[in-house]
């Protein structure tokens, strides 16, 4: 594990990215990607309820922020890491692969979510495209905690679909 400067740098930008989410009330990810020269290529984050998409989390907004830099990369073989403030759900995970990021960092694993990046690489499934991506998983403990704190903020937000379903059912 690198937990290098530039990491808590990056980590905590996708930590500001969370907490943007939060203040549109969606669920609290941010991701950055950055490519071997610790050039910031593009910022995302979960946009859920206000693109009223159920695919834009935060690390697909970032890839797809990235342009033609992921294309670019995928011929290259550009090093390029995702931070993400959360461990990728599985559709974030599949677009990890296929993008050829080559390293993912992240700050708290989603035990009880829909983290799934963890889940699927002991599939052994793609285990070609996982054996190209260096993974580090919850290299901060201060910024770990920022991010538990951003989603205990979340469980108590009115938008939460927890929250709207108990509205519904008064």
């Amino acid at each position: 594990m690198q937990n290098t400067a530039n990491d808590r740098m990056f980590l905590t930008m996708a930590l500001k990215e969370a907490e943007g989410a939060l203040a549109e009330n969606t669920y609290p990810v941010g991701a950055v990607i950055v490519d071997e020269q610790n050039n910031v290529i593009a910022r995302g984050r979960n946009r859920v309820h206000i693109a009223k998409d159920a695919t834009a989390h935060a690390e697909i907004d970032a890839i797809r922020n990235a342009g033609q830099v992921i294309l670019d990369a995928k011929v290259s073989g550009r090093m390029l890491t995702i931070y993400s403030s959360l461990e990728p759900c599985p559709m974030c995970t599949g677009a990890i692969l296929f993008s050829h990021i080559r390293r993912a960092v992240w700050l708290k694993n989603d035990e009880e979510g829909f983290g799934g990046y963890r889940k699927i690489k002991n599939t052994m499934v793609f285990d070609r495209r996982f054996s190209r991506v260096v993974m580090e998983k919850e290299p901060f403990d201060d910024l770990k905690q920022q991010q538990e704190e951003l989603m205990n903020k979340w469980a108590e937000n009115p938008y939460n679909v927890v929250n709207l379903r108990k509205a519904g059912d008064e």
